[in-house]
């Protein structure tokens, strides 16, 4: 979900293209009944579909994220909204079916996702352990719901075949 340009995700860090992301082993990472919490863009919106399915899972629902206090930039309109696609496979229980489809949270730097994410990620999916990729801070620990993380920015806690990050190539240095 490349983001070009002279204010794209870019020039921030390294992206990988739509056709990486889409081919990579999410299916065989995740469990056999697994729920996805997928960040997308206005502009990336129909390609967050696409993922989605590509790794075994089906769209259910958007979560979308209103920021403030600031408005965003846009090629059309002024975005200052961001989507948490809710994505399901197999028959994994949904907790908590009261969440709105929409929640208001302030922006920081960057790319920042609201803390507020993991609160509502596990009131919804429940107890049990968790994977968040492409993570550039680690998330949260709680007791009932460890986090794992995957990034080019963190120490990963796992390894993805053919998509290899920072801390995997440390490791290796710190075996030897």
């Amino acid at each position: 979900m490349q983001q070009k340009g002279a204010r794209g995700a870019e020039r921030k860090y390294d992206l990988l293209t739509l056709d990486q992301i889409k081919a990579m082993p999410i299916e065989q990472i995740a469990t056999e009944d697994a729920h996805l919490w997928l960040w997308v863009t206005n502009a990336t919106l129909r390609d967050g579909y696409d993922v989605a399915e590509a790794w075994g899972f089906t769209v259910r629902s958007p979560l979308t994220w209103v920021k403030w206090p600031r408005i965003g930039l846009g090629n059309y309109l002024r975005n200052n909204t961001e989507h948490l696609l809710f994505a399901t496979r197999g028959k994994a229980p949904v907790k908590y079916r009261s969440q709105p489809t929409w929640f208001t949270a302030p922006t920081t730097d960057h790319s920042h996702k609201p803390e507020a994410q993991f609160s509502t990620i596990e009131l919804v999916s429940g107890a049990g352990p968790k994977l968040e990729l492409f993570a550039r801070r680690r998330p949260p620990q709680t007791p009932d719901s460890p986090w794992s993380a995957w990034g080019n920015e963190i120490d990963s806690d796992i390894s993805i075949p053919d998509y290899p990050v920072p801390s995997d190539f440390d490791d290796q240095t710190e075996r030897s």
